[in-house]
C-alpha cells in the first residue's frame, strides 16, 4: 500500500480550518452554553384567606417543579404544604410580623441542618442537594413599598444573602418594580439574575398590572410565564431556566 505524507498546503488548510472553528465556538453567545439541567420554579403570593388551596396544590403537583415559593401563608391555607409533602417532603415555613407566613419546598433532599428563618427579614431559606449541586432556595415577601421598613428590609435582606455560599434560587413577592433599588438590592447581595420579562402579577384596582413577583437565580438564564390566580389576588409564575454556577 501507498502511503502519503500531508502536503503543506493541505496542514495549513487544516491549521486555519481549526482556529475559525475555535473562533466560532468563542463567538457563540451565553445562551448557547446553557444545556445543563433545567429547572422549574413555582412561584405563589397565596393570599390571606385563600380557600383554593387544592386547586394551588393540584396545579403545583401537575406542573412538578423543581421547587416552589409561597407567601401569605397562615392558619387558613398552610394545609396545602400538607397536601404536597409527599412529592415535597423537603419543606420550611416561617412567620413574620406584618406580613404572615412565608414557606418553601423541593422535590429534592434538603441538606440537614440548612432551615432557617431570616429574621426579621422576610425570608425562608433552605438548601437542597439538586441534579447540579447544592443549591439554596429561599422565598421572600418584603413589606408594602408605602412602608418606611421596606427599603430597609431589602437592603439587610441584600446583605444577609451576600454571606450565605451556595448557588440560590429566590423566588417571591418583592412588592416593589424590577428596577427598583430594594429589588435590585436583593438581586444585587445574592449574585442572581432575574429569569425571564417582568410580567403582571397583580393588578391595582382590577385594572392597572404591575410586576412585583419574581423568580431569580445564579447564573440564570430562560423564561417566565404568568400562572392563575388559584384564590389569589396574585398570579402566580412558572420559571424555566438553566443556572450557570
Amino acid at each position: 500500500m501507498k502511503t502519503h505524507a500531508l502536503r503543506p498546503v493541505s496542514a495549513r488548510l487544516f491549521a486555519l480550518a481549526l482556529i475559525a472553528a475555535v473562533a466560532a465556538v468563542a463567538a457563540l453567545p451565553d445562551t448557547a452554553w446553557a444545556q445543563g439541567y433545567r429547572y422549574g420554579h413555582y412561584q405563589k403570593n397565596m393570599a390571606f384567606g385563600n380557600e383554593a388551596e387544592r386547586d394551588l396544590a393540584d396545579d403545583i403537583l401537575a406542573r412538578n417543579p423543581d421547587a416552589v415559593t409561597l407567601q401569605e401563608v397562615n392558619r387558613d391555607n398552610d394545609k396545602l404544604l400538607a397536601m404536597i409533602a409527599g412529592a415535597y417532603p423537603s419543606q420550611h415555613f416561617c412567620m413574620f410580623k406584618g406580613i404572615g407566613g412565608v414557606a418553601v419546598a423541593s422535590r429534592w433532599p434538603l441538606v440537614e441542618g440548612s432551615a432557617q428563618c431570616l429574621r426579621p427579614l422576610g425570608a425562608t431559606a433552605i438548601q437542597v442537594q439538586m441534579p447540579e449541586g447544592l443549591t439554596w432556595v429561599i422565598s421572600v415577601h418584603l413589606e408594602t413599598r408605602d412602608k418606611p421598613r421596606h427599603a430597609r428590609q431589602a437592603a439587610r435582606l441584600g446583605a444577609t444573602l451576600a454571606q450565605m455560599q451556595g448557588p440560590m434560587i429566590v423566588g417571591g413577592d418583592f412588592n416593589d418594580t424590577p428596577q427598583s433599588d430594594p429589588v435590585r438590592n436583593v438581586a444585587d447581595g445574592a449574585g442572581v439574575s432575574r429569569i425571564g420579562k417582568a410580567i403582571t402579577t397583580r393588578r391595582v384596582g382590577g385594572v392597572l398590572g404591575v410586576p412585583i413577583d419574581f423568580v431569580f437565580a445564579t447564573g440564570g438564564a430562560g423564561t417566565v410565564a404568568q400562572l392563575p390566580l388559584l384564590g389569589s389576588d396574585h398570579y402566580g409564575l412558572w420559571a424555566d431556566f438553566t443556572m450557570r454556577r
